[in-house]
């Protein structure tokens, strides 16, 4: 029978409790936008279809490029997954002295520097520096908690002083509620949001004999040409010679509905 501790790193291997609310926003959400914008049913199969799996992360990653807060929180939960299931394996160093301190927290910098590069490069700097350093506090108590070797016990041990006790359940608390609560309400809006999960162009589609400029929402590239959702006829279509259009609306949001 596996004790308290070995339960806990094992979570802690799949990157804790969030892990499976990160899958459903992964693959659940995506499929929940394109069916809330294209108007579900036929229209959603249809542009699944079209857009073939190994496109269907374009969904997902449009959806974050459309909203600074929704990639924030992914970005947090995310650095911490990876970093609790590094840990698990046995990836942080243990034992007490300044050098082993050091290590633990230049080890998990790395992680969350490299979201906030990520913040800055697609939204600005603001939102990098808040992920960045948002990401660095919710990995120290697993820091403390692994490089003392009291992961997953629950009693107040001698070791750790009152201080460090309630850091370890302020982040536990904050890292349950960005990934249960926080993550999938963000996920909910940014699907029903109305919003395009890609560019908007105007193009030149052939119909029969005639030739119309209508509105699609560029699902794949094809040639000289793009493969979309025709907009006007909802339909796939090919369609070349396209402008891009700023605007990303396409329907109410499910809020105003």
């Amino acid at each position: 029978m596996k004790s308290v501790v070995e339960k806990a790193k094992n979570e802690d291997s799949w990157g804790g409790p969030g892990h499976t609310v990160v899958l459903a926003v992964v693959l659940v959400f995506p499929i929940l936008k394109v069916a809330w914008t294209v108007g579900g049913g036929d229209a959603a199969w249809d542009v699944l279809v079209a857009l073939e799996p190994k496109n269907w992360l374009d969904v997902l990653l449009g959806m974050v490029r459309g909203s600074a807060v929704l990639a924030m929180i992914l970005a947090l939960v995310t650095a911490r997954m990876t970093f609790l299931a590094m840990a698990a394996r046995g990836g942080l160093p243990h034992g007490g002295g300044t050098r082993t301190l050091l290590v633990a927290t230049a080890m998990s910098l790395i992680s969350p520097l490299a979201f906030g590069l990520l913040m800055t490069v697609f939204f600005d700097w603001r939102w990098g520096v808040a992920t960045a350093v948002l990401a660095w506090l919710l990995r120290q108590g697993v820091v403390v908690e692994y490089r003392t070797g009291h992961r997953g016990r629950r009693e107040r041990s001698q070791k750790l002083a009152p201080w460090q006790h309630r850091l370890i359940t302020a982040e536990r608390t904050a890292a349950t509620l960005l990934a249960v609560v926080a993550l999938p309400v963000a996920a909910f809006a940014v699907a029903l949001d109305g919003r395009s999960w890609s560019s908007l162009v105007k193009c030149q589609v052939q119909l029969g004999r005639t030739e119309q400029s209508n509105t699609l929402i560029e699902l794949t590239r094809m040639g000289d040409g793009i493969v979309g959702w025709d907009l006007d006829h909802d339909e796939v279509a090919n369609a070349q010679g396209c402008e891009k259009v700023d605007d990303l609306v396409v329907r109410e949001p499910w809020w105003r509905s």
